[in-house]
């Protein structure tokens, strides 16, 4: 098998994962519960959560290798804008349909605890085909959702097509060839989601249609080409931002939903969700366009844009 089988993103630990679990109350008066898998952005994931029911909420999932770390940022952009947020943690080694599960468990247990209204999801790369599949509805395995309840998903740089570079894992014969060599390889690398990352895959090839509790589903595409996440003494590029290509990000089955409202940006991989020196001004922007942000007075926007050059500042060597 060829060496760069896989993409950087699917490279992971096997160490053993245990999901961080965290206090929600609603309210200082409120005792709380523990819904696992849910738990604050902030730095220390175990600290309660306290929500405000007269707010906006924002389920943040992460992407594969993506640090926590990098989304409890990107979730400061939102409660500056006064939305609440709380970040849902889950193995990336497992299975995509079992980490959709868990959320799908976890968006249940939370409705039980919020007034009705409208709950909006943003998903990262993997993340995104976790969040998405977590809101199908497909063989009676749908999100059963409270009355009043709606959900606004956003999928951020998501392949929907499949990984191109794991295809070799949907290749049968590779497999019998090998004398079965090439699933281990493929399961150790990619952990147990491996059979369903690759094009062609069952999860890619039938995803389901989204729930009618879904209002929309703002899709953002990165055209990655010739991206850059960091440069060498000499200006020449020394880590690509590359990591999935247009037609991985696009799947016909998903696409063709009504609801389905996609914005195409130039950015890498890393670079639109923000990074260590570099903010995520061009999700932002496709965020407030698409009113998934809330509009700013002059004053507050000032506000934020400090709040922005001071939280992803680039670190002094």
């Amino acid at each position: 098998m060829k060496a760069a089988l896989f993409t950087p993103l699917v490279l992971a630990s096997t160490a053993c994962w245990v999901a961080p679990r965290g206090l929600l109350r609603l309210g200082p008066q409120d005792p709380g519960v523990v819904i696992a898998g849910l738990t604050s952005c902030a730095s220390d994931a175990s600290e309660a959560l306290t929500i405000d029911p007269s707010k906006q909420l924002t389920v943040l999932v992460h992407g594969c290798r993506f640090s926590q770390g990098g989304f409890r940022t990107l979730a400061q952009v939102f409660e500056a804008h006064g939305q609440q947020t709380v970040c849902f943690n889950y193995n990336d080694r497992d299975r995509l349909e079992t980490s959709a599960r868990q959320l799908r468990a976890a968006l249940e247990a939370l409705e039980t605890r919020l007034s009705p209204g409208l709950l909006t999801l943003v998903g990262h790369s993997q993340g995104g085909l976790v969040a998405r599949r977590a809101l199908v509805d497909e063989g009676g395995s749908s999100h059963p959702v409270h009355a009043g309840f709606q959900y606004r998903l956003v999928t951020v740089s998501s392949p929907f097509a499949g990984i191109a570079s794991s295809r070799d894992c949907g290749r049968v014969w590779l497999h019998v060839l090998s004398l079965g060599v090439t699933v281990v390889i493929c399961q150790v690398i990619a952990g147990d989601k491996w059979h369903e990352i690759f094009p062609g895959s069952d999860f890619m090839e039938h995803p389901g249609t989204l729930a009618s509790s879904v209002a929309e589903h703002v899709k953002v595409v990165t055209d990655e080409r010739g991206t850059c996440r960091r440069q060498s003494a000499d200006g020449a590029c020394a880590e690509s931002d590359f990591v999935f290509a247009l037609p991985e990000q696009t799947n016909s089955a998903v696409d063709s939903d009504p609801r389905v409202v996609q914005a195409q940006v130039q950015a890498g991989h890393v670079e639109i969700v923000g990074e260590q020196g570099t903010p995520p001004a061009k999700l932002l922007e496709v965020l407030q366009s698409q009113r998934i942000l809330t509009e700013l007075s002059p004053e507050r926007s000032e506000e934020v844009a400090a709040l922005l050059d001071r939280i992803y500042r680039a670190r002094v060597p």
